[in-house]
């Protein structure tokens, strides 16, 4: 991973736990897509309004980088109506230039609470 896509992910994962909008969006390109298993955005802005809605933080992350995209295999700490669950993920990331482009989410969806989403 290089140091200008390390900064990236640092910086955009604070401003996810700090729920910042103003700390994500400028690492965002203009026409960046996210992609999950329940869930996708075709433009940053909605993307940004939900992750900032979003109750919860990263542990235990693991890193795998090639060229432009790096791997980020982490748990995350999510807080549910019953309380925190610990929930296994991993995320691709494409980076054009210092910005990311697009963000793919990876997980079994059988590790959420029946009837909730996330």
């Amino acid at each position: 991973m290089t140091p200008t896509q390390k900064t990236t992910l640092d910086q955009f994962y604070a401003g996810a736990t700090a729920q910042d909008a103003t700390m994500i969006r400028p690492l965002l390109t203009d026409d960046f897509t996210f992609t999950a298993p329940m869930m996708s955005f075709d433009e940053p802005d909605a993307y940004v309004s939900h992750l900032v809605g979003f109750c919860g933080h990263v542990k235990n992350s693991r890193h795998i980088a090639q060229g432009d995209n790096v791997v980020h295999i982490f748990t995350l700490v999510a807080k549910m109506p019953d309380g925190e669950k610990e929930l296994d993920m991993c995320d691709i990331f494409t980076f054009r230039g210092d910005k990311i482009a697009r963000q793919e989410l990876y997980t079994d969806s059988k590790q959420f609470p029946e009837g909730e989403a996330a």
